[in-house]
């Protein structure tokens, strides 16, 4: 996969804005933080920036990436484990964020072919408003059944910690696909090519790991100061 240093940077600001954000939720399940402060408007717009980040880098790397299928399925597995962490800690996650760059990466390998013969301006406009139209249409949706949520569908009562369904997010790891695009025909800029620290780029090239690793690590020091 190739693999631009400034990417790599972007990245790993999102891993440490993340860092800091899930310790200020610890922070506030152990009744530290108060809702108001973690749920008000400037850390929200950091939680969207940590969101938009991902996800558009991920749809950028999978325009790079060889093999989306392995790639796809390994972010799969490390979706269910967080999944699984999160209910043993008494937590709810359901389709979170790794399920939707896993799930994303998988159908971007067997539609990537065809998108890719689009013109990455045109497509990525498009991807913006069907961005917005699939996330109004996904909250104006009243379902009786339990198992749409993956795509964006709830029902009463449904509740997850951390919630990322394919509509409307999908577009946007297709709109980062886009951008993926204008990359490679830009790949000799000097603001794609340019070196950068390792200390800027290390997080930013682990970050699946990290992202896997952070939350018990954090949840536990806050457990044993707070808890």
């Amino acid at each position: 996969m190739r693999r631009f240093p400034i990417l790599d940077a972007w990245r790993s600001l999102a891993v440490v804005l993340m860092l800091v954000y899930h310790f200020l939720y610890d922070l506030y399940i152990f009744g530290v933080m108060a809702p108001e402060r973690l749920f008000g408007p400037p850390l929200h717009l950091m939680q969207q920036f940590i969101c938009w980040s991902f996800i558009l880098l991920a749809g950028m790397s999978a325009r790079f990436s060889r093999n989306n299928l392995r790639h796809g399925l390994t972010v799969l597995a490390a979706g269910l484990a967080v999944e699984i962490g999160a209910a043993v800690a008494g937590q709810t996650i359901r389709w979170g964020v790794l399920m939707l760059l896993g799930s994303s990466m998988v159908l971007y390998h067997f539609l990537g072919k065809y998108l890719e013969r689009l013109p990455s301006l045109g497509l990525s406009f498009t991807c913006l408003g069907l961005f917005f139209a699939a996330k109004a249409w996904t909250k104006a949706a009243v379902v009786s059944v339990g198992w749409l949520y993956p795509l964006g569908f709830t029902a009463p009562g449904f509740f997850s910690a951390d919630y990322f369904p394919l509509l409307p997010w999908f577009f946007l790891f297709l709109l980062g696909t886009g951008l993926g695009g204008w990359c490679l025909r830009n790949r000799e800029s000097q603001i794609l090519t340019a070196p950068l620290p390792r200390v800027l780029t290390w997080p930013g090239r682990h970050s699946l790991m990290i992202y896997v690793l952070h939350q018990p690590v954090l949840y536990g020091i806050s457990y044993l100061i707070w808890g």
